[in-house]
């Protein structure tokens, strides 16, 4: 190999590469998460969120460490950060990047894999839909807020402040807040001006189609509405993969 073709070792800074791990303690963008989705102050934010940049202003992902992983990333900070850190928590946030997400009023939104921990938390941005309008947003991505088949979950909807909400999965009749379990099902969307999108990828909304029509087999549900949504699985691959 020529030496000007010789491979060189990515160099950022005293870290060699490795980004640091730090504390995100920025006061301004905790709040705002915490006041645009309404998370209860009984979640532990306080010294629990960290980043990869010690600039609060480029953090691109805010992610969520327990406790004892905070103890050992305290000491590690104290002695000069000897343990170079690769990998470390759940991510929760993400930045808004798109030129839509920038001018809405939290920078931030949820990711699918910090979701399921946030959710028994959220107050805000989240909505409660039948089967039919969560497949609909599974199958096709973006729906009008007009063209939602419950026609008060469209008004709710489109009442949301715009940018990141939560969507979650109703079977029973009621709209309101339900108790989270394991069982719960619900996914990240996008509010915007006129619509609704899903942000989870086509494969991932695939496979979510497809566990909740096997759960429906396997609870033996025989409600003709929603028998009919599963049998129109071929129509929901050939809407996502041409998504």
């Amino acid at each position: 190999m020529s030496k000007g073709g010789k491979r060189k070792l990515q160099i950022q800074g005293r870290w060699r590469g490795v980004d640091p791990v730090v504390l995100f303690q920025d006061e301004a963008t905790i709040s705002s998460i915490r006041a645009f989705y309404g998370i209860s102050e009984s979640f532990p934010f306080e010294g629990q969120l960290v980043a990869r940049n010690d600039d609060a202003q480029r953090v691109k992902r805010i992610y969520y460490i327990s406790k004892s992983v905070q103890n050992v990333l305290k000491l590690n900070l104290q002695v000069g950060q000897q343990l170079k850190i690769t990998s470390i928590g759940l991510k929760t946030f993400e930045r808004q990047t798109s030129k839509e997400g920038t001018s809405t009023k939290c920078g931030y939104r949820i990711s699918s894999e910090g979701l399921p921990l946030l959710l028994p938390y959220i107050t805000k941005q989240i909505l409660y839909a039948s089967l039919a309008d969560f497949k609909h947003l599974l199958q096709y991505r973006t729906i009008k807020f007009a063209d939602f088949v419950d026609s008060k979950f469209g008004e709710k909807a489109s009442e949301l402040m715009e940018g990141c909400c939560v969507i979650v999965l109703n079977h029973g009749a009621r709209d309101s807040p339900l108790p989270v379990d394991a069982s719960t099902v619900a996914i990240g969307c996008w509010k915007g001006k006129t619509n609704v999108s899903a942000m989870v990828s086509p494969t991932d909304s695939q496979e979510l189609l497809e566990r909740l029509c096997v759960h429906l087999e396997k609870k033996g549900n025989s409600s003709a509405q929603e028998n009919n949504h599963c049998d129109s699985k071929a129509d929901a691959e050939e809407a996502v993969a041409t998504s």
